[in-house]
Formats: structure tokens, C-alpha cells, sequence
């Protein structure tokens, strides 16, 4: 009887997997992400319609060692309400940000 009840509890709470640093971002991350370049991109389009020349360093928003999750969720975080990162003056922090959160 007991492993009657222990397969049918078993088969009721299905074992969810660990998440892996380099699989895919969980879905509400994915979904964080998604909003915050669609902000980040719709406020380059209105602000800076000509493409940055000023590239700042590749680590400004210090992501280096941390996993995607990590990164999405610090990057994320960090948008400001208007759709862009760091400056509201300087349109490079925005591109940066909205070119890593492409790429997780």
C-alpha cells in the first residue's frame, strides 16, 4: 500500500529539473527581459536614432563571472522607468545594456 501511495505521489508532483547556467533564462525572467528591451529599444528609437559611436566598456554594468540569470535580473534592476540605463543623456549605457539582454 505504501508504494502504491508513494508512486501516485510521485506521479502527481512531477520533478521539475535544476535550471542550468547556460540553458535558457527561466520564463519569468525571459519575459523581464523582453519588456526591458522593448523599452530599452523604444527609447533609443526616440532619443538616439543615429547608432552610438561611444561604446563604453563591455563590463560598465560589472556582469563579468555572473550567470545569465544573474545578469538579466542585475540588468534589469537597473533600467530606469523611461526605458534607459545609467544617463538619460548618453544613449551608449542603453545600447550596451539592450545589446546584452539580446544576447542571453
Amino acid at each position: 500500500m505504501k508504494s502504491v501511495f508513494a508512486t501516485v505521489f510521485a506521479a502527481t508532483f512531477g520533478i521539475q529539473p535544476l535550471p542550468q547556467p547556460d540553458g535558457p533564462l527561466e520564463p519569468s525572467v525571459q519575459n523581464e527581459v523582453d519588456r526591458a528591451v522593448s523599452l530599452g529599444e523604444r527609447w533609443l528609437a526616440a532619443h538616439a536614432p543615429v547608432a552610438c559611436t561611444n561604446v563604453p566598456s563591455a563590463d560598465l554594468f560589472a556582469t563579468n563571472g555572473l550567470t545569465r540569470d544573474r545578469i538579466a535580473i542585475k540588468l534589469v534592476s537597473l533600467q530606469r522607468s523611461g526605458g534607459w540605463w545609467l544617463m538619460e543623456t548618453n544613449a551608449a549605457p542603453t545600447h550596451l545594456a539592450v545589446e546584452i539582454l539580446k544576447g542571453l
